[in-house]
């Protein structure tokens, strides 16, 4: 999933998880659960344990289970190659996110902040259906991770109170502004990434991650057909548009805009920088993900402070948010005494 909304990354929020309602397992979760168990007896499935206190409600390791499985993808072996350490490190992470969520849902309750049901579908296709391919495809991904529809509408409702509650409440009236010295100062500071040189490419991908030989061969001889195409001179975006299986670039034509050197697979990055712009590539490029159809947009040399000035500034802008936010959630950690138990 792609980054939601400002002060996510400073909320550390996972991918749903925010609702503190009891959710019924399923049984590929149960036997999840069930692994994990043997390792951390507080984590098996058929138990209730409070695993948070505070002084107005109590978190159990029924409200975290949704949250661990999907943070590990429901992957026993993560398990299996994990010392009870590791695990309860990693345990003790979720719980604190998710006991600083519920002090935040606690104060908009009580300043009787709301969210309606559009907002709730907007912010659903913007930052869930979009990035990842459509509605449908999204709905796939739900089905295989073993989570509910209706689930993720109540943690995105919470979600979105949270930010209503930091941003109209908790952070309200501070200045955050910054002035053009401060951008000038930070565009020195970083000059080496923004004089970088950047490639703009547009690319076709066929993914053959989990396939056999067979298939494999299969997707190949498609992928090169379609090379053939764009060779030819059909119109690339409508190729990418058509055949890409690329959730996060094929409704954009294929478009990868001024990525710098190291941002990409090695391979990637040697078709983009190594060939002239304006061409097709003509070989597929084959990665750990699939075969890739490329062609160079254009190459870049970096870019002066009047072209990035506006971003900077609102990269400082949030980056002060972000900062004002620790001593907020620290001040309702001592009013709600907050205690992890485990």
């Amino acid at each position: 999933m792609k980054r939601i909304l400002i002060f996510m990354t400073a909320l550390a929020l996972l991918f749903i998880g925010c609702t503190k309602e009891d959710v019924s397992l399923s049984e590929e979760q149960i036997e999840f659960f069930i692994v994990m168990g043997e390792k951390i007896p507080y984590m098996k499935p058929d138990t209730t344990v409070d695993v948070a206190s505070t002084n107005e409600f109590t978190i159990t390791n029924k409200d975290i289970m949704q949250n661990v499985y999907q943070g590990l993808r429901g992957d026993v072996q993560v398990l299996d190659n994990a010392d009870q350490a590791q695990i309860e490190g990693y345990l003790k992470q979720i719980i604190n996110i998710k006991a600083q969520q519920e002090l935040l849902l606690a104060e908009a309750a009580k300043e009787n902040l709301s969210v309606s049901e559009d907002s709730i579908d907007v912010f659903i296709e913007k930052n869930f259906y979009e990035p990842n391919g459509g509605k449908k495809a999204f709905l796939e991904q739900l089905k295989i991770q073993g989570i509910d529809m209706d689930f993720v509408r109540q943690d995105t409702k919470n979600n979105i109170l949270l930010l209503k509650y930091i941003e109209e409440v908790a952070l309200d009236g501070k200045d955050f502004s910054v002035t053009d010295d401060e951008v000038a100062q930070n565009y020195q500071d970083n000059i080496d990434t923004y004089k970088q040189e950047t490639a703009t490419v547009r690319h076709i991908l066929f993914l053959t991650q989990d396939k056999s030989d067979s298939e494999k061969k299969e997707i190949r001889t498609m992928a090169e057909a379609v090379l053939d195409k764009a060779l030819a001179g059909n119109n690339f975006s409508e190729l990418a548009e058509q055949y890409s299986e690329d959730p996060g670039s094929k409704d954009k034509g294929g478009l990868y805009e001024n990525f710098t050197k190291g941002r990409m697979v090695q391979a990637i990055e040697d078709a983009s920088f190594n060939n002239e712009p304006g061409k097709v590539v003509d070989h597929l490029v084959e990665t750990s993900y699939g075969f890739h159809i490329i062609k160079v947009e254009g190459h870049g040399d970096g870019k002066e402070l009047s072209e990035v000035k506006e971003e900077i500034r609102a990269q400082m802008e949030e980056q002060k948010k972000q900062d004002a936010f620790p001593p907020v959630i620290n001040k309702l950690m001592e009013k709600y005494e907050l205690k992890v138990l485990i």
